[in-house]
């Protein structure tokens, strides 16, 4: 999944908000320009030992919760690292004495095409109600109140999603950065892997990342990834 992370970045930067939700809806095929463009952006780094420690096989090879520690050793094998916010608990356990904000800061994904301005990609956890019960949705509505996410983001250091909380309830500066990018992008899309039907999205979608880094043709990957998504959707 950072692999399609990548990829859900770089197409909502370079096709645009519109394009990227005809391509979660499989409204456009895998085999679109577009998509193989995002595609190909992400296989200019991951791809080039140049560019990533160890090169493409180590890619393969690291687990997510592990490539960060290579930002930490000395010298450092690695300066930059993209991941998701949570990545801030890994970093914490594996090197008790750094301290973030410090040793090490980071910034949002950088914007690739103006005309799309400054998009977000992000996920969560959700809560649904599945009938009428008006106590029920009355509580629904308090959990997505500001008065409510304020506790969790306070306790948990997590990002709250209504853009009324107050940032000074966030318990670190690291955290409160990354609330002001999240509250101060252009427009926001929700992870486009998660949003596909399994069979794609946490199937054929990782699936051919992987083949992809490791050195497959991209035409050959993009087809196999449509053929799942044309029986998925």
């Amino acid at each position: 999944w950072p692999a399609t992370d990548w990829i859900e970045d770089i197409m909502l930067r370079t096709a645009g908000p519109d394009v990227y939700d005809q391509w979660v809806n499989h409204e456009i095929p895998w085999t679109d320009p577009r998509v193989q463009e995002a595609f190909e952006i992400f296989g200019q780094v991951t791809r080039n030992s140049d560019y990533v420690y160890g090169g493409p096989i180590t890619v393969l090879a690291t687990n997510f919760g592990d490539s960060v520690a290579e930002l930490f050793t000395d010298p450092p094998r690695a300066m930059m690292h993209r991941q998701a916010s949570f990545i801030t608990s890994f970093v914490r356990d594996a090197n008790p004495d750094v301290e973030i904000g410090k040793d090490v800061r980071f910034f949002g994904f950088p914007v690739i095409n103006p005309e799309h301005g400054n998009p977000m990609l992000g996920a969560g956890s959700m809560i649904a109600q599945f009938n009428e019960n008006p106590e029920a949705a009355a509580f629904m509505n308090f959990l997505a109140s500001a008065e409510a996410q304020e506790i969790w983001v306070n306790r948990l250091g997590k990002l709250g999603t209504n853009n009324k909380i107050n940032p000074a309830v966030y318990p670190d500066d690291l955290t409160r950065e990354m609330a002001q990018l999240l509250n101060e992008a252009d427009v926001f899309r929700f992870d486009g892997s998660d949003s596909m039907p399994a069979a794609v999205g946490s199937g054929a979608f990782w699936e051919g990342t992987l083949m992809y880094v490791g050195g497959d043709d991209l035409t050959s990957v993009l087809e196999f990834i449509e053929s799942v998504a044309v029986d998925s959707y």
